[in-house]
């Protein structure tokens, strides 16, 4: 039987694998994208919105899904989400109509829409609050290592299997873990279960039944925390959306680096942004040992992480050097990467974990409501200016404008209902 230490280091490597192969999904119409246009006579315009197909999708389906996977647990969320983005990532391979592309692009977004939340109520179950920051960083690099190796990767698919094969080979990929993940991995019930051993009560924690599991997500949306997730996470994910989906077409469009280059010049500043995960998550945890509260010390880390993302941004769009272009977006991908982290970190310490999910899926909506408009007003603003400058000066306002967001709004946690304070240490702001 595995102790509770190896399910914990279990949690994490599947929740990183995970999300690994899902950015590698959703980074493959990016990475493709100069030779689908071509392929099938698509615009910029008309591909701006193929890219924003996934993300309005995975944005709205973000509401109703929080409250699913609140009830159902993390582990039939997330097995049953990896299966269905994985057939519609295989889908996409077979078709050539600009509608039925859309449509495979709108179900994968559907399908991928549980992955964070579920991600985060797992670590809330198994990890204590003290200890979650280094867990959820390391889980958060998995979105910048999947983005990281995909131009290489997928390019080298690419080469050997055409763009159909390369959308083939990633959605049989993700069946593939999908089986590993039922077949091995428990969640934190499954584990007491299985010794013997109840699930300690926790006082005044929330019901899970149906009606109050919508009464309390509507309650929700009465507190500021909710409203200062929501809009800070817009320029968290409209940044990082712009990069994921157009930084291979603008080193290609812009400074004219040939395909395979670019792919190497696009995973370094992934590689940048996931060593801001961690380096998020140790810095929450850092600051909390010496006696910064819970809320402040994410706060902190996730505003610092926005302004500094967004002044690197700005130098992008003035600049012209392409060296000089690389180091900052590297840069910029670092600290961006540090916010969207230390954002999830925030989710885990102002609900209790039976509504992490709610919270985080509210979270996510707000972000990819944001995201969704990135790769539209990056395509036809390409399109009638023919460079990127505004793109990236634009992102830059969005990322100054959500940590003025978490700056007013983000105070301590207050109960979801009446009764579930004794469930959650008050955390001095």
């Amino acid at each position: 039987m595995k102790t509770i230490k190896t399910c914990k280091h279990l949690a994490i490597a599947f929740l990183f694998l995970i999300g690994v192969i899902n950015y590698l999904d959703r980074s493959a119409l990016s990475v493709a994208n100069t030779s689908i246009q071509q392929d099938l006579s698509i615009t910029p315009g008309e591909m701006g919105i193929l890219l924003s197909a996934f993300s309005l999708a995975y944005a709205f389906s973000q509401l109703p899904l929080g409250i699913l996977i609140d009830r159902i647990g993390s582990k039939l969320a997330l097995g049953g989400s990896l299966i269905l983005w994985s057939l519609a990532q295989m889908a996409f391979g077979l078709f050539s109509q600009f509608s039925s592309l859309m449509g495979m692009r709108v179900l994968l977004g559907i399908g991928e829409a549980p992955v964070f939340p579920s991600a985060a109520k797992a670590l809330a179950e198994w990890f204590d609050e003290q200890e979650r920051g280094t867990a959820t960083g390391l889980v958060w690099s998995s979105t910048c290592i999947g983005p990281c190796l995909a131009p290489p990767l997928l390019t080298l698919f690419m080469v050997h299997a055409g763009w159909r094969g390369m959308f083939l080979i990633t959605g049989l990929l993700g069946l593939v873990l999908a089986g590993c993940w039922f077949a091995f991995y428990k969640s934190k019930r499954e584990y007491m279960a299985a010794t013997g051993r109840a699930e300690p009560q926790r006082p005044g924690a929330p019901a899970t039944n149906g009606k109050q599991l919508l009464r309390d997500w509507a309650a929700l949306f009465r507190q500021r925390n909710t409203w200062g997730a929501l809009l800070g996470f817009m320029g968290v994910i409209y940044m990082i959306w712009l990069y994921l989906t157009w930084l291979p077409g603008y080193f290609e469009k812009q400074h004219g680096l040939a395909l395979f280059k670019t792919a190497w010049v696009v995973s370094l500043a992934f590689l940048c942004g996931a060593a801001g995960t961690i380096v998020a998550g140790r810095a929450c945890d850092w600051l909390v040992k010496r006696g910064v509260g819970l809320v402040a010390s994410r706060k902190r880390v996730v505003i610092t992480g926005l302004l500094a993302a967004a002044l690197f941004s700005l130098v992008v769009g003035y600049s012209k050097d392409v060296t000089l272009c690389v180091a900052m977006l590297c840069l910029a991908m670092f600290f961006i990467s540090i916010s969207s982290a230390t954002a999830w970190m925030i989710v885990n310490v102002l609900v209790v974990p039976e509504r992490v999910a709610s919270f985080g899926s509210i979270q996510n909506f707000g972000g990819y409501l944001a995201g969704s408009a990135a790769p539209i007003i990056t395509g036809f603003s390409v399109q009638y200016s023919g460079n990127f400058d505004s793109a990236f000066i634009t992102s830059a306002a969005v990322a100054v404008f959500s940590a003025v967001a978490y700056w007013l709004l983000l105070r301590a946690p207050q109960p979801l209902a009446e009764g579930v304070a004794a469930a959650r240490p008050q955390v001095v702001h």
